[in-house]
């Protein structure tokens, strides 16, 4: 018996030095020798009839039984955690430890603390044994071999107990495993249960070992296929539920716990989104043409599986996934808005560029071989007519430049100390001309402190002109739009009230947008690119201010925009 379990040892030796990439191998191999060794010198023990002969070879026998147990829980520890043993513990356990407890039981002769006078050789029919009188260093032993025992065992308890669900099992195997020499030790040392007049632990380990290189080499113990299976419906991010014919949930996984918060048994015809999805299936056994939903801010597209026990057989219940496609449909409809902006785009440009360009080619037609026969007050009124368009169509294709400078490192702003007054003052003598046909005056009021802020003159010139006409042109005839610039402790306040027909709430998008405007219909009286507040909000931003707007619809609108003050911020490189 002893010669057959150390050559299946042996055997399992050799496979252990061979798996380099098995977590452990190392000690798995050194747990093999000193089980051979364990094995060697019991049945050397067995077979000696003499009683000295047997106490020395169960002395030297404590040498594979200290190591075994210390190599398994070494193995235990990197197969389950995929860490190595910390080298200090290695030192500690492998070296320092066997020198002393071996130390003391190979010199027994002197001090008797490990079997006592009253061992004696016990003869029967089968062969004889030794009965060992175990003293105080016996259990002294067994007590330091049971704390490394203990930490296998509750090395083996944790990777059960940490193990995700699809693996559980194998880890419950390998736990179980692990207790039968624990078990086998314990009936040894306190009932005197015995195997082949000799003590049954060794030969549990074997077992052990055979069983843990089943585990982990055999997939009838190890059935990597339907891990692989359990672990797609585990650890999915899809919502997957298990439901029977009436729709009840069976089991969930951990994505549909999370999103749905769910209990098996629960009803699933329902739920939020999904409900509608999974009554249509149940009732015609396939699911809707569109079948979408959304539930809790997310969108999902429905697949629903048949459980059947084989082809032909009743149907059980469905598997149903809800695939997250919310990324997908977000990116969609950021596609779709994308495209209505383009299109809108589109037909503002072609109406500004129509508009002044039809205005300009009728002028300069009729002036064209007929300016001879035109009246001096005619010429001046249609090149006046061509001039004014002329500029529209400038500042348009301006508006469209800057646009795309201010999305590139093409846009530079040219940082100076300048007094915010004199710039507001000037822009507003710039809009002297603007819409003078329509009787619209700007009032301007002066800061009574001195506004000295860190900007680009050109550029916030540029903000206060389309902020100031942007005014003019929704006020009604004969109006007038408030100029003011007052500074609050190290901010620069400039104040534009118009007395227009005012922005519907909820219009900040498309007030500060590309290529959108608040009166988006056909008939509106009052066009522009859509750019110019947009362009205004990304300037400012530059400059570390901002610019917002309060409104009432029938009243009016004051737009705000804020700069800091020389030294109130170190602006960014």
């Amino acid at each position: 018996m002893v010669i057959t379990t150390s050559v299946m040892v042996t055997t399992l030796a050799f496979w252990a030095r061979a798996q380099t990439s098995l977590p452990g191998h190392t000690w798995f191999f050194y747990g093999n020798l000193a089980m051979i060794w364990w094995l060697i010198s019991i049945g050397v023990e067995i077979s000696t009839p003499v009683l000295t002969c047997k106490i020395a070879w169960a002395q030297l026998a404590w040498l594979g039984v200290i190591l075994l147990p210390t190599f398994w829980c070494f193995f235990l520890y990197e197969y389950t955690s995929s860490r190595q043993v910390p080298r200090a513990v290695v030192k500690l356990a492998v070296a320092f430890m066997p020198i002393v407890l071996l130390s003391l039981i190979l010199t027994n002769t002197f001090h008797g603390q490990l079997y006592g006078p009253d061992t004696k050789l016990v003869v029967r029919p089968t062969g004889t044994y030794a009965h060992f009188d175990h003293q105080p260093l016996f259990y002294v032993v067994i007590g330091y071999l049971y704390l490394v025992i203990l930490g296998t065992t509750i090395t083996a308890g944790l990777a059960m107990w940490k193990a995700n669900p699809a693996v559980r099992s194998f880890f419950v195997k390998l736990f179980l495993t692990t207790m039968i020499p624990i078990v086998a030790n314990v009936l040894y040392i306190f009932f005197d249960v015995m195997w082949f007049d000799s003590d049954p632990t060794p030969f549990s380990f074997v077992a052990s070992l055979t069983l843990v290189v089943w585990l982990i080499a055999d997939n009838r113990w190890v059935d990597v296929s339907a891990i692989a299976r359990d672990m797609l419906f585990y650890k999915s991010d899809d919502v997957v539920l298990l439901i029977d014919l009436e729709g009840n949930l069976l089991e969930a996984n951990a994505a549909a716990h999370d999103a749905l918060l769910l209990s098996n048994g629960q009803p699933t015809t329902g739920l939020e989104g999904i409900g509608p999805i999974i009554d249509t299936l149940i009732e015609t056994e396939k699911l809707p043409d569109e079948p979408e939903a959304k539930c809790n801010n997310r969108h999902y597209v429905a697949r629903a599986y048949p459980i059947r026990l084989g082809k032909g057989q009743r149907l059980l219940g469905w598997t149903v996934s809800f695939v997250d496609v919310t990324v997908q449909t977000q990116a969609a409809e950021r596609a779709r808005a994308a495209e209505r902006v383009q299109t809108q785009f589109l037909a503002t440009v072609s109406h500004e560029l129509r508009t002044p360009l039809t205005v300009v080619n009728g002028a300069l037609g009729m002036l064209k071989g007929r300016v001879t026969e035109i009246p001096p007050e005619t010429i001046n009124h249609l090149v006046g007519l061509a001039a004014k368009n002329t500029t529209i169509l400038a500042s348009l294709l301006n508006d469209l430049l800057d646009t795309q400078k201010l999305e590139s490192s093409e846009f530079t702003l040219n940082f100076a100390a300048v007094n915010v007054d004199d710039i507001v003052a000037d822009a507003v003598g710039s809009m002297e001309t603007f819409n003078a046909t329509r009787n619209i005056k700007i009032r301007y009021q002066g800061s009574a402190r001195p506004a000295v802020a860190d900007v680009d003159e050109s550029r916030l010139h540029q903000v206060l002109v389309n902020v100031l006409s942007n005014a003019s042109k929704f006020s009604p005839d004969n109006s007038y739009v408030d100029v003011a610039l007052d500074t609050r402790l190290d901010t620069a306040v400039i104040t534009v009230t118009d007395r227009g027909r005012g922005i519907p709430a909820g219009s900040e998008e498309k007030v500060f947008g590309r290529f959108t405007q608040v009166d988006e219909t056909d008939h509106k009286d009052v066009y522009g690119s859509g750019l110019g507040m947009h362009i205004a909000k990304q300037i400012l931003s530059k400059h570390h201010g901002s610019i917002s707007y309060e409104s009432e619809l029938g009243v009016g609108t004051t737009f705000t925009i804020t700069l800091p003050l020389s030294g109130a911020h170190v602006r960014a490189a």
